[in-house]
């Protein structure tokens, strides 16, 4: 249902180049000229930019109509076409408003459905502040249930499982594909662009599922949270294999998923003894969707697999991140966290060039004007994409399509 409050304008021809980083030059940024990132490195390293806070998004919020105009959420073409075919995303958000509020607005559109899920734990600032962003945006709501969750653990995964049911249970916006995402990510790709390359899917998803013996020690053994330190630790005591002869896979958290698969997931019987069977093992959220793509047996909707029967690894497209690897060369212009690259100023040319629909990650508090000349590149992008032609050729080629 699409709420009469915004209209959708064409904006003017000075308005497709404008500049949300007005003390730096964002075009110069992504076309890697590095005079200009040396220049913005120094206005960061000066002190010349001011990040915002929690408090700042729920005060920003009181005014809706306001909000709205001031961080472009209704200044937009939207076609035919990308109203024909409404997505859902699944957003979680452990700390940071201002993070997730970034997101929204790059990827948000009046018919598709939002379902953000708070860690429970985290500051009443936060709740807060997201609570009064969803009361001027109709179709995006908050989690009808809430988890606290623990890095590695089942809750994380279980995050997810209620904004899908909750988004299931959506009923003003039939969508066709479903995106979960952190709050940390960011989109390369405009919400025409996802449009066409997910029709050209045409049901398949977009997940990352691999057989990887490394990785079994997460599930060969039984883990609990530790309720002092609420970490994940292993019990050393040996855990009984999968249910319904299953295989293991392993994969990314987050993908695109459609709407048969989750469906397939949420009330398939043997789906739900696997995600039981998941509940002690290290990091589920990494395993859960990715068993459910490796097993040809299962009938999972949505799976294209290779001539060795493993699902196709070509079909990944829906985050870009760049992982710590030892040798030379410089990978990340950024820093490591957790072996995951956040992303700097210097790594915008490579991102912007990226098949994947999102990058992952940034932070909006370090090298900040990485993420703001991101939001200026894909704000200018949507203005025009009615008018941009998107090369199909990669992922036909990914389906098998000649």
């Amino acid at each position: 249902m699409v709420n009469n409050i915004f209209t959708h304008t064409v904006l003017i021809s000075q308005s497709v180049t404008e500049r949300l980083a007005h003390k730096v030059d964002c075009r110069r940024i992504t076309e890697g000229d590095e005079l200009e990132i040396s220049y913005a490195l120094d206005v960061i390293q000066n002190g010349d930019y001011n990040c915002s806070s929690n408090d700042d998004v729920r005060n920003n919020a009181q005014n809706c109509e306001l909000f709205l105009k001031n961080f472009n959420y209704n200044r937009f073409t939207i076609s035919k076409e990308e109203i024909d075919f409404p997505i859902a995303f699944s957003l979680l958000v452990h700390k940071d408003a201002v993070q997730i509020e970034i997101l929204l607005r790059a990827i948000y559109r009046p018919h598709n459905v939002y379902c953000i899920h708070i860690d429970r734990k985290s500051n009443s600032s936060l709740h807060d502040a997201i609570t009064a962003v969803t009361k001027c945006l109709p179709n995006v709501f908050i989690a009808s249930k809430l988890e606290d969750v623990i890095y590695a653990s089942y809750s994380r995964l279980q995050a997810d499982i209620n904004c899908m049911h909750d988004l299931l249970n959506y009923t003003d916006v039939k969508w066709k594909y479903l995106i979960n995402l952190p709050a940390q990510e960011y989109p390369l790709k405009t919400n025409l662009e996802m449009v066409k390359i997910l029709k050209l899917f045409n049901g398949t998803n977009s997940i990352e599922s691999v057989y990887d013996t490394t990785t079994h020690y997460r599930v060969n053994e039984t883990y609990k949270v530790n309720p002092k330190t609420l970490k994940v630790e292993n019990t050393k005591q040996r855990k009984p294999p999968p249910p319904h002869n299953m295989t293991v896979g392993k994969g990314s958290a987050y993908g695109a998923f459609s709407r048969r698969f989750v469906e397939f997931s949420l009330n398939d019987e043997r789906a739900q003894d696997l995600l039981k069977w998941t509940e002690d093992t290290y990091s589920p959220d990494e395993t859960f969707w990715a068993t459910l793509a490796i097993n040809k047996h299962l009938g999972t909707p949505g799976i294209q697999y290779n001539a060795l029967g493993f699902p196709d690894r070509r079909l990944w497209i829906t985050t870009s991140t760049t992982w710590q690897s030892p040798g030379p060369g410089v990978n990340c212009h950024g820093r490591y966290v957790r072996d995951i690259c956040v992303f700097g100023l210097g790594d915008l040319q490579k991102l912007v060039s990226e098949k994947e629909f999102f990058a992952n990650k940034f932070y909006h508090d370090y090298q900040p004007y990485a993420l703001k000349c991101m939001e200026e590149w894909i704000f200018n992008r949507s203005a025009t994409s009615n008018n941009l032609s998107t090369d199909l050729f990669y992922y036909r080629r990914a389906l098998n399509f000649t």
